[in-house]
């Protein structure tokens, strides 16, 4: 828990400096949506800049035909490899991009980063590498994981919690709660986590 609460602390401070800048960064992204050198920590780990995911998340007027230039494959370079991770990289197969296309996907990058603010640090500087070792807890709203032998101080831990609150005329308040690490339970592998810091609320329509 203290190792988490500092690292908490410190995944605030990577998003504040990441949020006004990701509009920045994203203009030094190479064909295929990958950033150089440091600024690689403001990528998500697991996809380009450029993914499919950036253009089907974003507003439908900034949506162009993603398809027609880029394809997508599964694969690590050596250190994911080191920590049995896999990721999605992109490969521009098509460079012909009008002007408003460009200004889409420019605004599609942007918007991705800022989703998914400061994935790069949360993965490679807050992120614990997680021994398949682990006690389970599970309930209808809740799920606690530990790493009962871990690398990091303490082990690494996963706390998800959805149970719902109240309900506020048509509406179920819940808890979004996401806590510890993104541990990937289902490995007998030794498997790198990057830290996760949700706490939230969920407003669902009663009976969707």
């Amino acid at each position: 828990m203290i190792l988490w609460f500092i690292y908490f602390l410190l995944s605030l401070v990577f998003m504040v400096l990441c949020y006004p800048t990701n509009p920045i960064v994203v203009l030094f992204a190479n064909k295929d949506g990958e950033l150089p050198s440091f600024l690689h920590y403001w990528q998500t780990w697991d996809n380009s800049v450029y993914c499919s995911e950036s253009v089907e998340n974003a507003p439908k007027f900034l949506r162009y035909d993603w398809n027609k230039h880029y394809r997508e494959y599964k694969d690590a370079d050596e250190y994911l490899k080191s920590v049995n991770r896999e990721r999605w990289y992109c490969v521009c197969i098509d460079e012909d991009f009008s002007i408003i296309e460009r200004i889409q996907r420019y605004f599609c990058a942007v918007l991705w980063l800022t989703r998914n603010c400061a994935y790069g640090f949360g993965f490679y500087v807050l992120g614990l590498t997680v021994s398949p070792t682990l006690e389970i807890k599970q309930s209808d709203h809740t799920l606690f994981i530990k790493e009962v032998f871990g690398n990091g101080l303490f082990g690494a831990w996963s706390y998800k919690n959805t149970a719902p609150i109240c309900k506020i005329g048509d509406y179920v308040v819940s808890w979004e709660n996401f806590l510890g690490w993104k541990i990937k339970a289902d490995t007998s592998f030794d498997t790198r986590a990057m830290i996760a810091n949700r706490i939230a609320l969920r407003f669902k329509k009663e009976g969707d």
